[in-house]
């Protein structure tokens, strides 16, 4: 094969294979998290304050974690606070939705499924303009 033939056609092949990596990095996370959640209970809990955080990587401006609490099987009530930072503010005294360890009642944490959005995006044109320009590069340079 011609050396330009050859660059035509791994370029694309490139751009392909970096988008289906950062795809698969980005619902790899998602994936372990899921994992590490398995035979955590779901239970309701009340809101009973906001953090406040300043911005992190792909945000701009404030961001806000809810504070709860809820009772365990055994009708304890614990506190906790959402390890994951949303946009929008939660209103003090509404339900949301908790899992906790049983094991371990003091590990809560909300039930949502992350995907890392810029990286997951990025990957997903990379992939589309790569099997594109692959697949347009192979019919137009023929055998």
């Amino acid at each position: 094969m011609e050396p330009v033939k050859l660059v035509v056609l791994v370029l694309p092949g490139l751009f392909l294979a970096i988008g289906l990596v950062l795809v698969g990095l980005s619902l790899s996370a998602s994936i372990r998290r899921r994992k590490s959640l398995r035979g955590w209970v779901v239970v309701p809990a009340t809101v009973t304050g906001n953090l406040h955080g300043k911005g992190g990587p792909g945000s701009a401006g404030e961001r806000f974690a809810p504070l709860y609490e809820f009772d365990d099987a055994h009708g304890r009530r614990w506190l906790g606070r959402s390890d994951l930072f949303g946009t929008d503010e939660e209103i003090v005294g509404t339900t949301i939705s908790v899992l906790y360890n049983p094991a371990d009642p003091a590990e809560s944490t909300r039930p949502v499924f992350l995907l890392a959005k810029t990286r997951f995006m990025s990957g997903v044109i990379l992939a589309i303009f790569g099997a594109g320009a692959l697949a347009m590069f192979a019919t137009v340079l023929g055998p």
